[in-house]
């Protein structure tokens, strides 16, 4: 499987982003630091910013969720998570106190400023400086100041879609991709671990190839949290299950308080109220290197994001 190949789809991160807290509850004199060591963890949830104040929930939250194509040892993917390219990208911004939110999708070859390295695709700051470089890169793209990040590598997904029963997604077209494995139909359907990750893959026979993959990556962000919702909503029992899945698959050492209000937030907000947003850009090259340009109407979208305009 190639790089290229590779799109790290971002319902994991949706998990750790939107239900983090879920994974203390069922310990909560387990030391954080306890649980950040625990092997075999799949995602990992951290503050964007090391020594930073608690955020304090109420207002706007700002989360970079990264797909990394590293650190996933069952698919002959070796490193560490944190050492890989970041081929998948979105910006999660909930504002609480309007019960409104976006997820908007960056194309991994988006061509930008990177701190200290000049300009060059997106994708590559956390390969030049880690998790903390990629997130100054957003910050200084966007202007939005990032509360946390979710990162995670390509062993969990399967696993982690099936063990909470599938995610229930819209998928908006017919697909016949035989790169990524994707045989869909088009309509709403659950889907199971290995057609969410075909479904976050396919780009080579998508009309707008990986615009189209970046939108169906937000699709399964959004799946993800009304699937959450609507388990607990019919069955409170079925949070068992997603503890579980936390426990298992999510390090990281926010303290317990943090962790809760975290969890909370994830039933705040219904999916209707969040808009699935691709970064408007257009395909180019830059030095023999296929890249993708934003175009005028991104930094737009980022203005308007941080004067808290989400519908």
């Amino acid at each position: 499987m190639s790089r290229r190949g590779l799109a790290w789809v971002a319902v994991l991160a949706l998990v750790a982003a939107l239900a983090t807290g879920l994974v203390a509850t069922t310990s909560p004199g387990r030391p954080a630091a306890a649980r950040a060591a625990s092997a075999g963890q799949a995602v990992t949830v951290q503050r964007a910013h090391a020594g930073s104040a608690t955020p304090a929930l109420k207002g706007r939250i700002v989360l970079l969720t990264i797909g990394s194509d590293s650190g996933a040892p069952r698919f002959g993917r070796g490193g560490s998570m944190e050492s890989g390219r970041a081929d998948a990208l979105q910006l999660v911004i909930i504002d609480r106190a309007r019960r409104r939110g976006a997820v908007v999708s960056f194309p991994r070859d988006s061509y930008v400023p990177i701190p200290g390295h000049g300009t060059s695709k997106i994708n590559a700051a956390m390969a030049f400086g880690g998790p903390r470089l990629l997130v100054a890169t957003f910050e200084r793209l966007t202007g939005l100041t990032i509360d946390y990040y979710a990162l995670t590598s390509f062993d969990g997904l399967t696993d982690i879609v099936n063990k909470v029963g599938g995610v229930q997604v819209n998928v908006d077209m017919n697909l016949r991709d035989h790169f990524a494995g994707a045989f869909l139909d088009r309509g709403r359907q659950t889907l199971r671990g290995g057609q969410a990750l075909a479904y976050a893959r396919a780009r080579k026979t998508l009309p707008g190839g990986d615009f189209d993959r970046s939108r169906h990556q937000g699709q399964l962000l959004l799946g993800g949290l009304g699937t959450f919702q609507r388990q607990v909503a019919e069955d409170p029992t079925r949070v068992m299950a997603w503890l579980a899945v936390m426990r298992d698959e999510v390090r990281t050492d926010l303290p317990f308080p943090e962790l809760l209000r975290l969890a909370l937030l994830a039933t705040t907000v219904p999916p209707s109220h969040i808009r699935n947003i691709p970064v408007p850009g257009a395909a180019g090259s830059a030095g023999g290197a296929s890249v993708v340009r934003l175009q005028p109407g991104a930094y737009s979208l980022f203005a308007r994001l941080r004067a808290g305009r989400l519908s």
